[in-house]
């Protein structure tokens, strides 16, 4: 990183804001879209913490009745956060778009293998999801 600073906190804040507002413009019932998203990322959350990150990926990968859109929110924006990474940005082969089995195999080829980006993933998916989870319920509470 060299004099660089890295702020986690606020990779995890831009990230949990996004997925609000992308849930805030879902179509139909707005309210709905929000309640889905703060109910999943509070799944996905304990899952992180009780599994790890490849368990919740794959979680996210699982989600179907009516919880695809929101899962697929979620996961595009929390594998975007690899590429702001140090020691993955720049890599042409990060999994934002992509089937499960090559995400999948992203993670655990590049984040998995080492334990200082294994680490430092969750610290961040956890924190992003936490700020997700409050955000979602702030903007729930707004609507109501």
């Amino acid at each position: 990183m060299g004099g660089n600073v890295f702020n986690l906190d606020l990779l995890a804040a831009d990230c949990a804001q996004k997925m609000v507002e992308k849930a805030r413009e879902a179509t139909g019932e707005a309210g709905k879209s929000i309640e889905t998203l703060e109910r999943l990322v509070t799944k996905t959350l304990g899952v992180l913490q009780v599994q790890g990150v490849y368990a919740a990926m794959l979680f996210l990968f699982s989600r179907s009745d009516g919880e695809e859109g929101t899962a697929k929110n979620i996961r595009e924006n929390l594998l975007g956060l690899l590429g702001k990474l140090p020691g993955l940005q720049n890599n042409d082969q990060l999994p934002v778009n992509v089937v499960q089995q090559e995400a999948l195999k992203f993670i655990k080829e590049n984040i998995l293998h080492n334990l200082d980006n294994l680490l430092l993933v969750r610290e961040l998916y956890e924190q992003t999801l936490i700020y997700a989870r409050y955000g979602a319920k702030a903007a729930r509470n707004r609507e109501a």
